[in-house]
């Protein structure tokens, strides 16, 4: 049954500690995905697909210019890093004080609030105890 199963992966050459190995690989993703942490199945899956797509623009960069392997993907690396780049960018102009119109536009909110807590005499009785 374990042939059957791993045949996709030339199980022929694979030892019994390889089976065991992606059988503990397996159980344990399982067991993962059935408890309540399986919300660190997407970081697992978003690891993957992120080291897809460094392939895919590796073997693009490989294709298109002549470097050596290491160059290259030092540069799939640095454009996959480019969205996140682009996105902080975005946030710290966006939202933080680094903004100008940021920084008027929170000023214009606290022009608009007025304190209403009354102000008392020293001797001021509530009507109410």
């Amino acid at each position: 049954m374990l042939l059957i199963i791993f045949s996709t992966f030339a199980s022929e050459s694979l030892s019994t500690s390889a089976i065991i190995g992606y059988g503990l690989l397996l159980s344990t993703v399982v067991a993962v995905a059935l408890s309540s942490q399986r919300w660190l199945l997407w970081y697992l899956f978003g690891g993957m697909a992120y080291w897809l797509a460094v392939e895919m623009i590796h073997s693009l960069v490989t294709h298109w210019f002549v470097w050596s392997e290491w160059h290259s993907y030092v540069v799939a690396m640095g454009i996959s890093w480019l969205p996140l780049g682009a996105w902080v960018l975005y946030r710290a102009l966006r939202y933080e004080d680094v903004s100008r119109s940021m920084i008027q536009e929170r000023e214009l909110q606290a022009a608009r609030y007025i304190e209403h807590t009354p102000v008392y005499d020293d001797d001021y009785q509530p009507r109410f105890h």
